[in-house]
């Protein structure tokens, strides 16, 4: 079974999307199959393989980003040995998945378009959030070219007011770098329930973040995140 839907692949708006405002964004929906969305989401890795972020120091005194964060093979906190998964340890269809994202030539040739010929490395993350964890404004680190966000929530077990959708921040009305949401003239609500997945490429715009998760106890906001950082 495959599990990319390459039909949604080709019939990415290439040119739209580099021209796009405040910075390249795509929200695709059912990037995955709709057996495999499933089924990736009933094998999401389990909380106790994650590690609990708190308080973590962020440079221009930008608030932290509390979460469960789960790295595959290597964190990129170097000191960590905890929150972190290796092939053995994903079920058969998650190891495919990466597979999948590391081969398939339709989605290569789709980064081609979006990167052109920088070099990269690719990493990726998973991310669980609770009830008050937040993703304060901001732009990603320079040495970060772009990532493609995997949501794997659904309508069936998560109510859109606790919140959870990622925001495309425009228009700062400030110089400061620690912004906060109501200093943006324009921010794009992103859909993310169902088997959506938003890609992005960074710049110096590329403001995004999400406010305060309002979720009950024992419920987690979930994504998955392939990153694409600078050799």
């Amino acid at each position: 079974m495959q599990l990319i839907n390459e039909s949604v692949i080709h019939s990415f708006p290439a040119e739209t999307f580099l021209k796009r405002w405040p910075f390249p964004w795509h929200n695709f929906h059912q990037f995955l199959t709709a057996e495999s969305f499933k089924q990736l989401c009933e094998e999401f890795p389990p909380l106790e393989l994650f590690k609990y972020h708190e308080n973590l120091a962020r440079g221009k005194n930008q608030r932290s980003h509390n979460r469960y964060y789960l790295a595959y093979e290597k964190s990129k906190y170097e000191e960590e040995k905890e929150g972190v998964i290796h092939a053995d340890g994903l079920s058969p269809l998650w190891q495919q998945f990466l597979h999948e994202i590391e081969t398939n030539l339709a989605y290569q040739n789709l980064m081609k378009q979006i990167l052109g010929d920088q070099k990269y490395q690719r990493r990726y993350a998973w991310h669980m959030g609770i009830s008050s964890n937040e993703v304060s404004p901001h732009c990603d680190n320079a040495s970060k070219i772009a990532t493609h966000i995997f949501y794997f929530n659904t309508s069936e077990e998560w109510d859109l007011s606790w919140g959870g959708a990622l925001l495309v921040l425009g228009d700062k009305l400030t110089t400061k770098q620690n912004p906060d949401f109501h200093d943006f003239m324009t921010s794009t609500p992103i859909t993310y329930l169902n088997n959506y997945s938003f890609l992005f490429k960074n710049t110096p715009n590329a403001w995004h973040g999400v406010k305060a998760l309002k979720s009950p106890s024992g419920k987690y906001r979930r994504l998955f995140n392939v990153i694409y950082d600078m050799e």
